[in-house]
């Protein structure tokens, strides 16, 4: 069963002393996603296990048996996310890097995750390690979230560049023309674009 203890979720984990464990307790991570309609990431902490292990299931099925992020890109993308831990909840905006470098004590060598490809799988596998590899940390996807920060609009715009804008709670991409409408209601501009994706649940 998954916990909703924020309690529970907010404990570091501690590094398993083999492969081994790590494997076993990988099956158990997966085995625990399948029975969810649109989960694709789970961490150990989130069925009651303080262990340093984390699945990923985007593209292909991954165990990352005492990960750690190594390096990530300066640039960041915004991505809508939900958490199994938190089933009600309705997904919110976080920011992540656009790219990271991981290693797993049961990988040889470095794993590459990015979402600058475009392609929307990547993006939320790009999304989904870091989400992952964060509750391994006692971090949770509303620690992460998005914090609009308005700005003013370029003096030139052509009325049918896109331009995405915000009221705190919502964000749009559209045609200028079409926003301004809005703008002239709660809607401000936010300098960040945000991805074509669906909720991501881990």
């Amino acid at each position: 069963m998954i916990t909703t203890d924020i309690n529970q979720l907010r404990e570091k984990c501690t590094l398993v002393s083999s492969v081994e464990e790590g494997e076993e307790i990988g099956i158990q991570l997966l085995k625990e996603l399948t029975k969810s309609d649109n989960g694709v990431g789970l961490a150990a902490n989130q069925i009651g296990i303080n262990k340093r292990v984390c699945v990923i299931n985007v593209k292909e099925p991954i165990v990352l048996i005492n990960p750690k992020i190594i390096e990530t890109s300066k640039e960041k993308f915004v991505c809508p996310e939900g958490c199994l831990s938190f089933p009600k909840d309705k997904p919110i905006l976080t920011e992540r890097y656009t790219s990271v470098i991981v290693t797993a004590d049961n990988y040889d060598s470095k794993l590459s995750f990015s979402s600058e490809s475009g392609i929307m799988n990547d993006a939320f596998e790009c999304a989904c390690v870091q989400h992952e590899i964060d509750h391994l940390d006692g971090i949770i996807h509303e620690d992460r979230k998005h914090m609009v920060i308005p700005y003013t609009a370029p003096e030139k715009i052509g009325r049918n560049e896109k331009v995405t804008i915000t009221n705190g709670k919502e964000t749009r991409t559209m045609k200028y023309k079409k926003a301004e409408l809005l703008l002239n209601k709660d809607w401000n501009f936010s300098d960040i674009q945000i991805p074509d994706l669906e909720g991501l649940h881990d």
